[in-house]
């Protein structure tokens, strides 16, 4: 089964985190399994997850119920995700809100590769653009790098300001 990832999903460390609560409640659905086939009482509460770990286990039981081995195959799936998706790294001049965040990772999804990684970073230094590190690549669309590169005109566009 191919595997989706929300786009709440976007970097190595959320996806790290995501296999963390999805093995806690690989676990917790195992031991209430036990639970309820022995009739031993009740089981405790679900563990608290994620809407984003949440949305994995549900996309990737779709219409088939639950099971312990659905589950492991979606932890097996996603730790191997984690090891041979591509990886973006993004600079801005200012963390960017959830919602940019968002905008930006559909668009690598739809435009660059639908399993790619996306870590965000923030350099002041910047003034504005950003900074696309892929691979062993480097773009930079910042307005720091426009200065540098026009800083002979630089001084007469401020006399005219």
């Amino acid at each position: 089964m191919k595997l989706k990832l929300p786009n709440s999903l976007c970097s190595p460390q959320d996806l790290k985190a995501a296999t963390l609560e999805v093995r806690e409640y690989a676990r917790w659905f195992a031991h209430a399994s036990v639970k309820k086939r022995l009739g031993a009482g009740k089981t405790a509460a679900p563990p608290d997850i994620s809407q984003a770990a949440h949305a994995l286990i549900k996309d990737w039981h779709e219409d088939k119920p639950l099971n312990r081995e659905g589950l492991d195959q979606l932890i097996s799936t996603l730790e191997e995700y984690g090891t041979k998706a591509p990886h973006m790294h993004i600079t801005l001049a200012a963390l960017p809100p959830n919602k940019l965040k968002e905008t930006l990772i559909a668009w690598c999804r739809e435009h660059i590769a639908p399993d790619v990684l996306v870590t965000f970073d923030f350099d002041s230094t910047l003034l504005g653009g950003l900074v696309v590190r892929y691979g062993s690549r480097i773009f930079d669309w910042s307005f720091h790098r426009q200065i540098m590169a026009a800083r002979e005109r630089f001084p007469e566009v401020l006399r005219r300001v």
